[in-house]
């Protein structure tokens, strides 16, 4: 790989290259240490892509160490932290417990788990320092530092400005900002509706872009690093088109830049959309950051939409069958009957499109059960989930449905079109 070779010889002591996505190598005392990298697994049963692809190289597996910042399964490759070499140290911030009881059972090596908001040495003079969200259970951010170079890696972790602020309890001014800025959440860009609430619907899915990105400024702004590097958002749903709703709502990095030159003529000068093989550092002239991406908004789009067309369409193998639906009920009934949620007048209607057929399957959130029927039930308040294929096939083969909505190959439409929090949590947890 010319642009890792380049780096390291330019970058040996103190540097950050960018493999893509939310993953980076950064080098602290000449310790080579990987964030979040995605190396040999493919997110969500490969329903997406990165653009650009992220960089691979063999070297990878005999880094020093892998700090893995939480478990969703673009920040978590699980067979490449196997394939590690015996030295290298996995490290996490606890506090996390399904997380921590997850990766020690998965990943067949020692965890290293640091406590939160406490220094840690990790090796001769490379410390790490870590901060949990305050409150959703998942996500941790790290700087990680040296003497002369430090380097804050916050992958989607959208912290508060007091959580910010706790990074400075080490005493370290952050050279490298890794910053979140796009939402890629499914709400609201999948829901299906009409009218006033299309508009509606519009309406809220600018003003979370919006408010994604302000959030990331924010962070800089508090972080205040010689280079913000707009972060996490170089993943798009593998459908064939970087120009479908959910694609577009995915907003590029040369778009967070505009977006922040336009708030502010300094972040001109910090803000770069950097991609993958991208990198900078620190050598004896000063600080430089060496940066092969040109071009616009626009040509990035396009390229990419030109790299998905590319791809091979997700489809469901012509060998497989359909597994019997009676006992697929049957073990759903058994997953959710006597379930400790809160009950609700809801039903969840799945519809399943399949190859030669389609199948409706309605839940009760009253009396959690389950039933196939030939039409939906229009008496009470629903979410209707509408599955393409191969989303269909992969619910009814046992992936969990929290992992189906990691897809995105789905609609949703809501009656009244309201959003029920407890419902979302039923589906997300129990189903």
């Amino acid at each position: 790989m010319p642009n890792l070779n380049a780096f390291e010889k330019r970058f040996p002591k103190s540097g950050v290259f960018y493999l893509g996505h939310a993953s980076i190598m950064a080098v602290l005392n000449g310790k080579k240490i990987l964030f979040d990298p995605i190396v040999l697994s493919k997110p969500y049963d490969e329903s997406w892509a990165f653009y650009p692809p992220q960089i691979r190289d063999e070297s990878f597996h005999n880094v020093d160490a892998v700090v893995v910042s939480h478990i969703h399964q673009d920040h978590y490759d699980v067979e490449f932290l196997k394939s590690l070499a015996p030295q290298a140290k996995l490290i996490i911030v606890g506090g996390r417990p399904e997380f921590e009881s997850d990766i020690k059972s998965k990943a067949q090596r020692t965890v290293n788990v640091i406590e939160p908001e406490r220094t840690t040495e990790i090796f001769d003079g490379v410390f790490l320092h870590g901060v949990n969200h305050e409150t959703n259970g998942v996500d941790a951010s790290t700087i990680a530092f040296d003497e002369h170079f430090c380097v804050y890696h916050g992958n989607d972790n959208y912290l508060s400005a007091e959580g910010l602020s706790k990074f400075k309890a080490p005493g370290r001014a952050v050279d490298v900002a890794c910053v979140p800025y796009a939402f890629i959440h499914w709400y609201p860009f999948l829901l299906d509706c009409d009218g006033d609430a299309l508009l509606d619907k519009q309406t809220e899915g600018q003003r979370l872009v919006d408010l994604y990105m302000d959030d990331c400024i924010r962070a800089i702004e508090i972080l205040n690093p010689k280079l913000a590097i707009p972060f996490g958002a170089n993943l798009l749903l593998q459908d064939g088109n970087a120009f479908s709703e959910m694609n577009l709502a995915v907003k590029t990095p040369f778009e967070f830049f505009d977006h922040a030159a336009a708030k502010s003529a300094r972040l001109a000068d910090v803000v770069r959309p950097l991609l993958a093989g991208d990198y900078c550092g620190l050598h004896e002239q000063g600080f430089e950051v060496v940066s092969h991406s040109r071009g616009s908004s626009g040509d990035y789009r396009l390229a990419a939409d030109a790299y998905l067309k590319s791809l091979p369409a997700k489809r469901v193998g012509a060998d497989k069958s359909l597994p019997p639906v009676e006992e697929f009920v049957d073990k759903l009934n058994q997953k959710i009957s006597g379930c400790d949620h809160e009950a609700s007048d809801n039903l969840v209607q799945m519809e399943l499109k399949l190859p030669q057929r389609t199948l409706k399957i309605e839940i009760d959130c009253r009396s959690f059960s389950a039933v196939q029927v030939r039409e939906f039930s229009q008496s009470r308040a629903t979410h209707q989930f509408t599955l393409d294929e191969y989303a269909s096939m992969s619910w009814l083969e046992g992936r969990r449905f929290e992992e189906i909505i990691g897809m995105r190959r789905f609609r949703l439409k809501r009656t009244p079109n309201v959003y029920a929090s407890n419902v979302l949590k039923f589906i997300n947890t129990a189903l």
